[in-house]
């Protein structure tokens, strides 16, 4: 439908969007065609192939085109290929014919804003016009299937001189390993390697060798790239789960398959996944707050099939209450009862709790009963109970049962009548009451009276006397003046209860009766307390009484009878009482330490530390308080197992059977003992449950923190724990670390390597003996010689074979690995030694040097290349002839190298100056020589004359002066020249010394001396030194005043040295004005000075004196003074005396700077200079500048105006005669 326009619209909006568009335009800006990419001229082999690329860029894009001649080319063997939308075009003709294709080609470039051509030049060349050096494919790629994701390896391998360089196309386009994101790479070998292969990866793949003399093409060769089909599985099932009431649960689910597929869970037909939000291959269920049991299905889906997998959730309750308790059985102390489960699922056990009805107190609970029928023991007889039955199951306890109410049986009384008391009637009667027992067990039926004039026969043999229900009773027929032993007994249905404690009375009237309720009670260490009931009649002592004067921690026995007028009443039974203790009055005897075990020393000391030392004294106590202390005795207490377990216990699996475990020792406090060793204790899981007993691997050593467990199963968890053990056996272990072990690799495939007829090394294989459980993913070959670095390539899992080029007498060695799911597996290796050969080449000569003095020529060479050594090189034959000369020449043969490819030298003595000569060189290995290389002709030198008495003069720390002489007639410019560590010094052929600067203290050097003037560079004389010890590194520091008396002062530096310093000098150096006035300012040094004249006569330094140090024409440095040890101060110009040496004044005005120089003991002259002090003067006017050259020309000025003077004057005389 066409658009209507509003003329509203239009009116408002119109002009401004015109405006907008103008504007837009004028914003962009066309940008002409310019080539990203360009044509390079190629030489090819006629019937071959030639590939032209060609890439513009712009704005529009351009469009690229091919011209032969100015036209479009079209021909059948002519193809033009675009690419990039038609920005980029490959030229392609296939088969090259020969003139007819050579030609310049054309490619342009154009788009709306302009256009652009270059050129590029064809050149085909017949087999038999190929130069040397052209390259050649020695290994096309093969034809290769691969499944996707999976690494393919198009090889490849291509000779020529120089190396070619290799490239790919596929499907006639240029391949860019850069735009892959590193996915494709081109190996260095020329393999092209492409991983995680793809769909898009299919096609036709040619490899292009490519230097200087030509271009080569490989014969095409197709990559597939196929996609598995495999129908959906789980991987992992979905688990069920059995949860609490409300509690949360996460179920998983995985499923595989290629394509993989969807995964969704459902509830019945309710789908708990979003159709548009249906993860690929997992899928995780998060349950919260669940109620209810219920079962989730879990649903993986593709184009291959659709498959489920049912979870149950069960969700655990409270067991209902059992049925109410039947009594089964009573008797005096015991109930039996059964109940009815009243649960449908299984329960844990059951818990009965019961309560006596007459009293009050908590509930008694029975528990861990897993039976419906229960006795309760250890109640009270006729006594009335209360039970209830619950259930426990693993969430709790549930509600109890309803109650039930029994009562036990009756019992013999399980006490005796209370407070039995008797007294006379009559002479022959007494009358005997009492009290009923406290647990009479039952209904008290009567009671049973015992008394007797012998208490000491059984009480079987005394006489009874019963009594019905009554609590008093009268006994006649007594014999006067005899005292009666009197017992009571109660008695229910059941039995007889006890005797009641015996009681005394006497048949006698007016006699008291026995006291009642005697006790003894302990006062003092001294002294015990009686006391008694009253009796009838009152008489002192009426209750009480205290026995006094007794031994301390002693036992006294009591019997008390009261006494009256008629006589002594009857005895009451015997009471013993302890008198109280006392402190004791001496210390401990003997004492003595035994450590029982890790926590005491004696059952008293207990709670002590573990492995800890004591020192012990002992005290007597008593309930009083404390004795002396015995004397101390130390001791430890025993080795404990440790308390803590080993820290930062870790674990890593090493492959499929290896896990390695690793620790710290415990914390040292709660080590208790010396540790002995360690265990460590590994178990395996599935789940979070052990299976199988658990292992323990030992390791007795103190100090151990690793250890290796092997022989293990692969994939699979197993939880590790650590423990330190001391003498008393293991400590607490580690928390568990739980790790898996790698997947199982595979073994070692079958290699063989073998020797083709053409002379390359074939090596074949086959998978591992184990593939059929773990498929072979692919295969990883390294190979190569055995003194060289091997080549590493990746195959697919279908090759099994690889062919690769060899040289004579050379081992290679071939070592293949099968990679499956767990990586890498076991290596398979296998070498192939081919037999040795003459040298198919010659060595390389590098270059000869000769030495003109002594008639010698150094030649050095490397042995042939690797390909045509044809084994390993024994010897050399050198062969030198003077050129031109005729006969044999001579030859000298030299042990080879011991390291392969090292380079060798050989010194030729003998030879005569001026004398041309031929070297050439062999080598040899067991099987004989190879052919000479080709002659190199040299030719040496006259013999000029050469420097005699080279040696080194001084050594400092960072310079060395060097001297040497010349014969007496010498008298050449010949330039020399002085070598070290690869520096070159260019020296006058007039002078004998040179100072080297900037070198580095305490190093070696080598210096060299040499004739510059030789052609040849010929060695000359060498000599080596060591600089000196980096020593006196701070500079002299000058006080910022002067002293008291007007002195300068100078703080000099720390003068410590690894070697002996003979003396310390102190060195002035006077600065000269310039011309105009200003004093330099000395950058270097003391080391960059030629200090010969200074250290050559010390002593003649000494002896030189004041006058005339100034007499001399410029100021020179001197010494003012020597020590033994350096001073940390010096006042210069105090004109005192230092080891032999004047401290000569300053001169006013005149500007100094300083620096200390030791004298090191050693063997050669060597020194060591502190830096430069800062200049310093005394504050007197300035003195007039020495100006250069001025007292020279005063010399110069003086006698010559002298002369004229004269001249004058006898001019005068003579003019005055005439």
């Amino acid at each position: 439908m066409a658009p209507t326009w509003r003329p509203s619209v239009v009116s408002v909006v119109g002009p401004v969007g015109l405006f907008l568009v103008l504007l837009a335009r004028g914003c962009l800006a066309e940008e002409p065609p310019r080539f990203i990419r360009e044509p390079k001229d190629q030489i090819g082999v006629s019937g071959g192939v030639a590939s032209f690329v060609c890439q513009a860029t712009g704005d529009p894009k351009p469009r690229v085109t091919w011209n032969k001649k100015g036209k479009k080319v079209n021909s059948q063997r002519f193809e033009t290929i675009d690419f990039d939308e038609s920005s980029g075009a490959v030229l392609r003709i296939q088969p090259l014919r020969t003139p007819r294709d050579e030609n310049v080609y054309e490619c342009v470039a154009q788009n709306s804003v302009g256009e652009i051509t270059v050129h590029a030049k064809l050149t085909v060349l017949r087999e038999d016009q190929l130069p040397p050096g052209f390259p050649n494919i020695d290994m096309g790629p093969q034809l290769k299937v691969v499944e996707r994701t999976r690494t393919a390896t198009m090889l490849c391998a291509a000779s020529g001189n120089p190396d070619p360089e290799i490239t790919w196309f596929k499907d006639f386009l240029p391949v860019d390993p850069s735009a892959s994101n590193g996915r494709i790479k081109q190996l260095r070998s020329g393999a092209l390697q492409i991983e995680s292969s793809e769909e898009t990866d299919q096609g036709k793949y040619e490899c292009v060798a490519t230097n200087s003399a030509g271009v080569r093409y490989s014969s095409p060769a197709n990559l597939y790239v196929r996609v598995r089909r495999v129908a959906p599985r789980f991987s992992i099932l979905p688990m069920s789960h059995e949860i609490m009431p409300g509690g949360n649960v996460n179920i998983t689910c995985v499923a595989v398959g290629s394509p993989m597929p969807y995964v969704k869970w459902m509830q019945g037909a309710e789908d708990l996944t979003p159709e548009d939000d249906m993860p690929v291959g997992r899928n995780v269920l998060e349950l919260t707050d669940v109620k209810d049991s219920a079962n989730y299905t879990c649903v993986a889906m593709s184009s291959l099939g659709v498959i489920e997998a049912v979870a149950q959730i069960t969700v655990k309750s409270l067991p209902k209450a059992p049925g109410t308790p039947v009594v089964t059985e009573n008797t005096a102390t015991s109930i039996t009862v059964t109940w009815d489960s009243g649960n449908p699922d299984p329960v844990s056990y059951y818990v009965i709790e019961y309560k006596s009805k007459s009293q009050d107190g908590p509930y008694q609970i029975k528990e861990d009963i897993t039976t419906t029928r229960y006795s309760i023991g250890g109640l009270s007889p006729n006594s009335e109970y209360e039970i209830w039955v619950s259930a426990v199951n693993s969430i709790g306890q549930g509600p109890p049962s309803e109650s039930v109410v029994t009562r036990t049986g009756e019992q013999a009384p399980a006490s005796a009548p209370r407070n039995v008391q008797a007294r006379m009637l009559s002479a022959t009667t007494m009358i005997v009451q009492w009290e009923e027992p406290v647990e009479p067990n039952g209904l008290i039926r009567g009671y049973r009276v015992y008394y007797t004039m012998e208490p000491e026969h059984p009480v079987g043999n005394w006489q009874k006397h019963n009594v019905d229900d009554s609590l008093l009773t009268t006994v006649g027929s007594l014999l006067e003046d005899e005292t009666y032993t009197v017992r009571v007994l109660a008695f229910t249905s059941v039995g007889d209860g006890p005797l009641s404690d015996p009681i005394q009375v006497k048949t006698q009237q007016g006699v008291p009766g026995q006291p009642m309720n005697l006790r003894a009670e302990a006062k003092s260490e001294t002294s015990i307390g009686l006391s008694w009931s009253e009796v009838g009649r009152t008489f002192d002592p009426t209750t009480a009484f205290v026995v006094e004067d007794l031994k301390p921690n002693t036992e006294y026995a009591f019997r008390l009878a009261a006494r009256s007028p008629q006589g002594l009443g009857a005895f009451t039974a015997v009471v013993r009482q302890r008198t109280l203790q006392a402190k004791p009055s001496a210390p401990p005897q003997d004492v003595k330490c035994t450590s029982l075990r890790s926590t005491a020393i004696l059952i008293l000391l207990e709670a002590l530390e573990k492995w800890t030392e004591y020192r012990v004294t002992a005290v007597a106590y008593t309930e009083v308080g404390p004795g002396p202390e015995s004397s101390p005795v130390v001791v430890r207490t025993d080795e404990d197992v440790p308390s803590a377990p080993p820290r930062k216990v870790e674990a890593e699996a090493l492959n499929a059977t290896a896990i390695r475990v690793l620790w710290r020792s415990p914390t040292p406090g709660r080590q208790h003992g010396q540790i002995r060793g360690y265990q460590v204790h590994y178990v395996r899981m599935e789940g979070a449950e052990a299976r199988g007993p658990p292992r323990i691997k030992d390791i007795m050593l103190a100090d151990a923190q690793e250890m290796v467990i092997t022989n293990l199963q692969p994939e699979t968890a197993y939880s590790i724990t650590v423990a330190a053990y001391t003498m008393k056996g293991d400590g607490a272990r580690s928390k568990p670390k739980v790790v898996v072990t790698k997947g199982a690799v595979l073994g070692r495939p079958t290699l063989s390597v073998q020797q083709t007829p053409e002379g390359s090394l074939l090596a074949r294989w086959e998978p591992p003996a184990d593939a059929a459980e773990d498929p072979v993913l692919g295969y990883r070959l390294q190979f190569g010689r055995e003194d060289a670095a091997p080549a590493t390539l990746e195959l697919a899992a279908w090759e099994r074979r690889f062919a690769a080029p060899a040289h004579k007498g050379a081992t290679y060695v071939f070592r293949l690995a099968a990679r499956g799911r767990a990586g890498l597996g076991e290596e398979a290796s296998a070498a192939l030694s081919i037999p040795e050969d003459a040298p198919r080449g010659f060595p390389q000569i590098l270059g000869a040097a000769g030495n003109v003095s002594a008639g010698s020529v150094i030649l050095r060479w490397l042995p042939p290349v690797p390909a045509e050594r044809n084994g390993a090189i024994i010897k050399y034959t050198v062969s030198v002839r003077e050129a031109g000369a005729p006969g044999p020449a001579t030859e000298t043969e030299l042990a080879a190298a011991a390291q392969p490819g090292a380079e060798t030298a050989l010194t030729l003595q003998g030879l005569r100056p001026e004398t041309a000569y031929e070297l050439r060189v062999r080598a040899h290995t067991r099987r004989g020589p190879g052919p000479f290389s080709p002659p190199l002709r040299y030719r040496l030198a006259r013999d000029p004359v050469s420097p005699k008495n080279f040696k080194v003069k001084m050594i400092m720390k960072t310079s060395v002066l060097l001297s040497w002489e010349f014969p007496d007639n010498y008298n050449s410019p010949t330039p020399y020249k002085i070598q070290y560590n690869g520096l070159t010094l260019d020296v006058d052929g007039r002078t004998t010394k040179k100072l080297i600067t900037h070198l580095k203290p305490h190093t070696f050097y080598n210096f060299v001396l040499t004739n510059r003037g030789s052609s040849l560079g010929g060695l000359q004389q060498t000599v080596t030194a060591r600089t000196a010890f980096n020593m006196l590194s701070g500079k002299p520091s000058v006080a910022p005043k002067p002293d008291n008396d007007g002195s300068i002062v100078v703080y000099l530096p720390d003068g410590q040295s690894p070697v002996t310093v003979q003396n310390y000098f102190i060195v002035m150096v006077p600065l000269r004005k310039s011309r105009g006035g200003q004093f330099p300012i000395l950058l270097g040094s003391p080391e960059d000075m030629d200090l010969e004249e200074l250290i050559q006569d010390l002593s003649r330094l000494q002896r030189r004196s004041l006058r005339h140090s100034r007499q001399l024409e410029v100021p020179r440095p001197y010494i003012a003074a020597r020590f033994s040890i350096l001073p940390a101060v010096f006042h210069p110009g105090n004109q005192k005396q230092y080891g032999g040496f004047d401290n000569r004044g300053l001169e006013p005005g005149h500007r100094y700077v300083l620096f200390v120089l030791a004298v090191l003991q050693k063997n050669e002259p060597t020194f060591a200079a502190s830096p430069f002090s800062d200049p310093f003067q005394l504050d007197n006017p300035d003195p007039q500048p020495i100006v250069d050259g001025e007292e020279g020309l005063i010399w110069v000025i003086g006698p010559v105006l002298a002369v004229v003077f004269i001249i004058c004057i006898v001019i005068a005389i003579l003019l005055y005669k005439k």
